[in-house]
């Protein structure tokens, strides 16, 4: 009986390890609290559309400046659970069709995102952090020339992995990457189809 005890007593303290309870009683962690996270970087976006019907689809790639802004809270002592919200513009795509490729010009392409991401920071190394999300994007096509603009809504799956250096006052500074996969449908223009993208990031992070 002593012998069950004890293994039953190990195993809770292992658990209880693994799952921060017992290193958040030693560190005199406090309540879960705010967190905010604000981040820069380029990104580069690939789209490949594809109309229904069978008919010969076309890819798109572009350089974007990706603004990032995250507030959420410290769920555990390692944990945080964050609203999302990741904008990029991407100028003059270039399209590629049937082997042809050209730049699309006086046009405006934005890939917004939000999303609920969760994020988890190693407890060997503190400063090495990933996690991910799930949520809503909307892609907006804006053309100048034409003076047109339509937004289609879709889906967004994102993964992500940083570093970060804490700063005096609560304050940290690091670098992230994230990939974002994204899906939606299109009516217009005729026909109807459907485009799946992504678009890397390379971020610079300031935390709090």
């Amino acid at each position: 009986m002593k012998t069950s005890r004890a293994s039953l007593t190990a195993a809770l303290a292992m658990a209880s390890a693994w799952f921060g309870v017992a290193p958040a009683r030693a560190e005199g962690v406090d309540p879960p609290r705010l967190f905010l996270q604000v981040a820069i970087g380029p990104a580069f976006n690939f789209e490949r559309w594809s109309p229904d019907g069978g008919s010969p689809g076309a890819s798109t790639t572009g350089w974007a400046p990706a603004l990032n802004l995250a507030a959420g809270w410290r769920a555990r002592p390692r944990l945080v659970v964050a609203a999302d919200l990741q904008v990029a513009p991407v100028v003059n795509r270039t399209e590629s069709y049937r082997g042809g490729s050209y730049e699309l010009a006086d046009t405006l392409h934005v890939v917004d995102t939000l999303a609920v991401v969760a994020d988890v920071t190693s407890w060997r190394h503190p400063r090495f952090h990933a996690g991910g999300g799930v949520g809503l994007m909307a892609a907006t096509e804006v053309d100048t020339h034409m003076g047109s603009t339509a937004t289609n809504l879709g889906v967004a799956l994102l993964a992500q992995a940083g570093y970060s250096r804490p700063l005096a006052r609560g304050w940290s500074v690091g670098a992230m990457a994230r990939l974002t996969f994204y899906r939606f449908g299109s009516d217009q223009p005729a026909p109807p189809s459907t485009s799946v993208g992504l678009l890397p990031a390379l971020l610079v992070t300031f935390t709090r």
